[in-house]
């Protein structure tokens, strides 16, 4: 007879895989939507934002938007966004996010790209921890 522990461990892994394959759902569609080539994903992967895909811009924003990180309207969600970090990459991150929310582009789409790199560039390891790929 399974215990009241092991139905809560059993719910807690189900939803686990809920939310893991929901986040690739998005990262498929936002894909899918924006056109972005696999090379310009490699490339944001490891940090590098010299050769900048417009695709790349735009899968972003969907990637933000979809994850409730961003608004329809290039604000961020700062208790959002929170709530996607690991716990080790919850500390600054919020100071950070302050100052990158204010970021803006010449379009939403390169908003999207440049609150992202002002984030990235400040903390480096959530390109490690966050699955945005």
């Amino acid at each position: 007879m399974r215990g009241p522990t092991s139905v809560f461990i059993l719910i807690l892994f189900a939803a686990i895989l809920q939310t893991q394959q929901a986040e690739a759902n998005v990262r498929k569609e936002c894909r899918r939507a924006s056109g972005v080539s696999w090379a310009s994903l490699k490339r944001l992967k490891k940090g590098n934002f010299e050769e900048i895909d417009p695709k790349l811009k735009c899968y972003l924003k969907c990637f933000m938007v979809k994850n409730g990180i961003m608004s329809e309207d290039n604000e961020i969600e700062i208790e959002n966004t929170m709530r996607h970090l690991p716990r080790k990459l919850q500390s600054g991150s919020r100071e950070i996010l302050e100052r990158c929310k204010t970021m803006r582009g010449e379009d939403s789409c390169d908003t999207a790209f440049q609150i992202a790199k002002c984030y990235i560039t400040a903390h480096p390891e959530v390109l490690r921890r966050v699955a945005l790929v």
